[in-house]
């Protein structure tokens, strides 16, 4: 009886040393679907190219302000390690609008990349933001993104 009143109290203790945890992890099945956008999911930058080949999404409330946060996990690779790369998330609504964005550099210290960025909120609990959905991709400049469209319409067998 005395061990286990001594278990329960380091217990006690060692939880009151860390605060109150006010986030939950939220199912993955309640959480918004996560891709890279096409046409931003390339960059080719000073003889470097890096590539998005995948995301994953983990998703948690806030039980104190009841915001819904999205922590985004970058997959891809990259030519050569030690350069900075420009990322963005964003989350959308129903009609494809913006309703919330970040943008974050990373610099990848292997040419094969997992990367979680910092949480982002994209609304409320119980609000319509519940069925937002995210993309992802690299911050491009008018000229890198009007390539990557040019070579994702010739993927696609679209290209003039």
């Amino acid at each position: 009886m005395i061990r286990q009143t001594a278990k329960l109290a380091l217990i006690a203790a060692l939880t009151a040393s860390c605060g109150p945890v006010t986030i939950d992890e939220i199912r993955a099945a309640q959480c918004p679907p996560v891709a890279p956008l096409a046409t931003a999911d390339y960059l080719q930058m000073d003889g470097v190219t890096a590539h998005i080949s995948d995301a994953s999404l983990t998703c948690f409330v806030d039980r104190d302000t009841k915001d819904l946060l999205a922590e985004v996990t970058l997959f891809g690779s990259l030519s050569e390690t030690g350069v900075s790369l420009p990322f963005f998330v964003a989350a959308l609504n129903e009609q494809g609008e913006v309703i919330s964005r970040t943008q974050f550099k990373v610099t990848p210290s292997t040419t094969s990349y997992s990367y979680p960025l910092p949480k982002l909120a994209y609304g409320s609990f119980g609000s319509d933001n519940l069925k937002a959905r995210f993309v992802v991709g690299f911050v491009l400049t008018p000229e890198q993104l009007q390539a990557n469209r040019a070579a994702y319409a010739k993927k696609i067998g679209i290209s003039r």
